[in-house]
């Protein structure tokens, strides 16, 4: 038997890895292909060891290894004894040894989740962990911590670890949110109008982010912001596409877009380049400049 796991969804392809692994009855050995020189494949995919006569394989980034992948095309058209699992996150599919893969290989793609598609996994893993999160915890968790399923994991079980009924409050005093989170948050703190929490919450990520960089990712959500709010009839899937921008960053911040006008984001985007220069140029603490701007978003 022969497996591809392909993808960039790390999580999802360790976890089929160790379905195949806890399903195999015999020998076990992991390789690295990025290594691995010609000479060694006939050993790796005929040979049987003196303690078992059944062996699988499992290989990783071979594509990486060109002379490698290119000699296992000869391979894969024979018949080989040992079991294999090929584990290729980014491998070249106009290749022969790809194209000869999928034709014989059982291929388990790992797609990175989208929004929703990480509502329904913590879902449930919440239920296999035996927490109770109601459906707009869940929401705001992945908002909180985006949609990879490694910190998705880790987090949850942190809040395992808590020992407290899980809520909003919960989340944001154990969980480490992603620095996208915190500027979203940030801005839709300031939107509301609540300034005392504006400036709680940037005290806290003046504590643990560079000024410059956060204000990167500041400006990554108000030109989602304008886009939103000019996309007309053009939706919102459409216009994440043409711009380059994850779905879920211009659905979320559509949400704030609908409760503005077009001059209002005008004037935020104005300030938003004032705030630019003025940061390159004058010899206030970085901070305080993107306090200022958010302050007087409303």
């Amino acid at each position: 038997m022969i497996h591809l796991l392909t993808g960039e969804n790390t999580f999802e392809i360790e976890r089929r890895l160790a379905e195949i692994i806890a399903g195999f009855d015999g020998d076990v050995e992991r390789v690295d292909g990025s290594e691995l020189v010609s000479e060694q494949l006939p050993d790796l995919l005929a040979g049987v060891t003196l303690f078992s006569s059944k062996r699988l394989v499992v290989i990783k980034n071979a594509s990486a290894n060109k002379t490698v992948w290119t000699t296992l095309s000869d391979w894969l058209e024979k018949d080989i004894d040992n079991d294999l699992v090929f584990v290729e996150p980014k491998p070249d599919k106009r290749t022969k040894t790809y194209k000869l893969l999928e034709k014989h290989a059982d291929v388990f793609v790992a797609k990175d989740l989208q929004f929703s598609d990480a509502v329904s996994w913590v879902g449930g893993e919440a239920k296999k962990r035996a927490l109770e999160l109601s459906s707009d915890t869940i929401r705001f968790f992945v908002d909180y911590v985006g949609v990879d399923q490694w910190r998705l994991s880790t987090e949850l079980d942190k809040l395992a670890l808590a020992g407290k009924p899980i809520n909003k409050e919960l989340i944001r005093e154990l969980v480490e949110p992603t620095p996208q989170a915190t500027s979203f948050e940030l801005l839709d703190t300031a939107f509301a109008g609540r300034h005392d929490e504006v400036k709680q919450l940037l005290n806290t990520v003046a504590r643990q982010e560079d000024p410059y960089m956060f204000f990167g990712l500041l400006a990554g959500q108000v030109y989602a912001l304008a886009l939103a709010k000019t996309a007309g009839t053009t939706s919102l899937d459409t216009v994440a596409k043409t711009a380059g921008i994850h779905p879920f960053v211009l659905k979320k911040v559509g949400n704030l877009a609908r409760n503005l006008d077009l001059p209002d984001v005008k004037r935020i985007v104005a300030k938003l380049a004032e705030l630019d220069v003025n940061l390159k140029s004058r010899p206030v603490e970085p901070w305080i400049q993107i306090q200022v701007f958010l302050l007087s978003l409303i």
